[in-house]
C-alpha cells in the first residue's frame, strides 16, 4: 500500500530514519558518525527498504521538484494560515548573549510568552514560528527590546548567507578555525564586495576545519577548508542552488592570501558575469 505524505507518516518516516543511524550508524568514529556514511555503507537501496520496513508502507516514488534556492527568509513572514513567523540572524548558529546583541536573553523572553514556537532551518538559523495575529506586536517588541530586528537587517547578505562549522576549540578534528573566525574573514570580504558594488549579491559561503566537511563547504559557491590553522583551501565552482559540488581553486593560503585571490575573483565576475548570472 502507498501512504501519501501526512504529519502523521513523515513524521514516522523521521522516526525511522532516526532509529536506523542509533541502529547501524558508526557513532563511535566521529569521522564515519553522519547518517551520509551509514548509506555509503550499506546503500541507498537497503537504506529505503529499511525504512519502509520499519514504517509498514512504501514511500511514494520521487516527484519533479527543482530548487531554486537555499537560503534562510528574514524577518517577518505570513504563512497561508494567517500565522506570523519571525527568522532572526542567528550567525553560525551561536545563541548568546554579546557586546553586539543579548540574543539569548530576548529568544528567552520569547519563550516565557508561551506565544511562539521554535525552528531550526539547515542554515544554522532559529524561527519564532505559530504566531497568531494577536500576539505578533508583543513578540515584535521583545525584539525591538533587545535590538533583534535591528541586528538582523543590518547583517550584510553574504554574512546572512554564510556557516561555518564549530572547528576549534570543541572539534578533535579541526585543522584550523571555523565559526570563531569566519565572522572576522567576511568582516574582511565586505569591503572587497563593497569595492566592485557587489555587496547586495547572495554569495553562499562556507567554512570548516577539517576535510569532513561539517559546515558543507563544497557545495558552496566559496569554500574554505581548514588545512593548518590560519590556512585553508579555497574552493569555488559551486552552484547557487547547491546542486552542483564546487573544486578546489588555490590550496593552502593565509589571510592575505585569501583575500587577494577573492579580490581577484569578484573583479572578473563584476567585468565577465552573464545577464542573470548568480554567481
Amino acid at each position: 500500500m502507498i501512504a501519501f505524505a501526512t504529519e502523521e507518516t513523515v513524521l514516522k518516516a523521521v522516526y525511522a530514519i532516526a532509529t536506523i543511524q542509533r541502529d547501524f550508524g558508526n557513532r563511535s568514529d566521529r569521522k564515519l558518525a553522519r547518517l551520509k556514511y551509514t548509506v555509503d555503507r550499506h546503500g541507498l537501496a537497503w537504506f529505503k527498504e529499511e525504512i519502509e520496513r520499519r514504517i509498514g508502507f512504501a514511500l511514494e516514488k520521487p516527484r519533479p521538484y527543482t530548487f531554486t534556492d537555499r537560503k534562510d527568509y528574514y524577518g517577518w513572514q505570513k504563512n497561508e494560515e494567517g500565522l506570523w513567523y519571525y527568522t532572526p540572524f542567528v550567525e553560525n548558529g551561536r545563541i548568546l548573549d554579546d557586546e553586539k546583541v543579548a540574543l539569548k536573553t530576548a529568544l528567552l523572553e520569547v519563550a516565557k510568552t508561551g506565544k511562539a514556537n521554535f525552528r531550526f532551518t539547515g542554515n544554522q538559523n532559529v524561527i519564532l514560528s505559530d504566531i497568531a495575529a494577536k500576539n505578533k506586536a508583543s513578540i515584535d517588541k521583545i525584539l525591538q527590546k533587545y535590538k533583534i530586528i535591528e541586528h538582523t537587517e543590518a547583517a550584510s547578505a553574504i554574512r546572512k548567507n554564510s556557516i561555518a562549522c564549530v572547528a576549534f576549540n570543541t572539534c578533535p578534528l579541526a585543522l584550523a578555525e571555523g565559526q570563531r573566525y569566519l565572522p572576522t574573514l567576511i568582516s574582511k570580504i565586505e569591503p572587497l564586495l563593497n569595492k566592485y558594488k557587489l555587496d547586495n549579491e547572495e554569495i553562499i559561503i562556507r567554512m570548516t576545519g577539517c576535510p569532513n566537511g561539517c559546515g558543507r563547504p563544497y557545495i558552496a559557491e566559496i569554500g574554505f577548508v581548514g588545512t593548518a590553522y590560519g590556512h585553508y583551501n579555497l574552493y569555488l565552482g559551486g552552484d547557487h542552488e547547491g546542486m552542483r559540488l564546487n573544486k578546489v581553486y588555490r590550496e593552502n593560503l593565509d589571510e592575505a592570501a585569501i583575500l587577494a585571490e577573492l579580490d581577484s575573483v569578484f573583479a572578473i565576475f563584476k567585468k565577465d558575469r552573464k545577464q542573470q548570472e548568480a554567481k
